[in-house]
């Protein structure tokens, strides 16, 4: 598997960021959780967070190479609709 690149790593640490305990736990609700404060979700209802709505916050990248077929897109289409 090739390494991500910067950009990439970015972007991923940014989405994982804004969607961290937003689901529980399966190791924690099996009884263990081997990352413990580092988990990335949920040990818990009161731990749960709400899921950030991240519909038309980036360009839909079918859109921009002239593709993108449905109907209702989560992507934007134009920077008007960012």
């Amino acid at each position: 598997m090739a390494a991500m690149d910067t950009e990439t790593k970015v972007l991923d640490v940014r989405f994982r960021s804004q969607c961290r305990k937003t689901e529980l736990c399966a190791f924690f609700e099996s009884g263990w959780c081997s990352k413990a404060e580092q988990c990335e979700f949920a040990h818990g209802a009161a731990e749960l967070s709400t899921v950030p709505n991240l519909k038309k916050t980036s360009l839909c990248k079918k859109w921009m190479q002239f593709q993108c077929r449905r109907v209702v897109c989560p992507f934007a289409h134009g920077a008007q609709e960012l």
